[in-house]
């Protein structure tokens, strides 16, 4: 079974990279409602097959993640998958290149998922990069996640307004 890495940067006054590794094949994939909520919890589910709405387990204080846990957001968990977007081909960009479009497309796609501008929010995000193996692999796509520093929050932060 071959494995895969994505990055994670949290951000907040600085930001901060942790390594996520996902393995190929889908024996962890989460079940599915006809559209396409997650109805039981998969606990070793691979990194690549979150979907923007599906809610996550916490990872973030892990330097590495084998498996992500995908739980449905009625359940309570850590963090929500609220949008993604692709990362041009050619070379991998530098960390810095790659933090810079995560910042633009997950705080301009913040407001349009929680219901308020991010500046003006309690909650926080951070969001899932390539990595040089990951991207060899054709991996192209920042994952952008929302959280409450709170702690862990139960029920979808899709219109939260907070």
């Amino acid at each position: 079974m071959a494995s895969t890495f994505r990055a994670a940067a949290a951000v907040s006054a600085v930001a901060a990279a942790i390594l996520v590794t996902g393995c190929s094949g889908d024996d962890g994939e989460p079940k599915r409602d006809a559209s396409g909520n997650v109805t039981e919890t998969a606990d070793a589910a691979d990194v690549f097959d979150v979907r923007v709405g599906d809610c996550l387990g916490d990872f973030a204080d892990s330097e590495q993640v084998t498996d992500v846990a995908v739980v449905p957001c009625t359940d309570e968990h850590a963090q929500e998958v609220y949008a993604t977007a692709q990362v041009p081909d050619g070379e991998l960009p530098s960390d810095d290149d790659l933090q810079t479009q995560a910042v633009e497309t997950c705080t301009t796609e913040f407001q349009t998922f929680v219901g308020l501008a991010y500046e003006e929010s309690a909650l926080d995000f951070t969001w899932l990069q390539p990595t040089a193996e990951s991207w060899d692999q054709g991996d192209r796509e920042l994952v952008c996640l929302v959280y409450d520093p709170a702690g862990p929050v139960t029920g979808s932060l899709r219109g939260a307004n907070r």
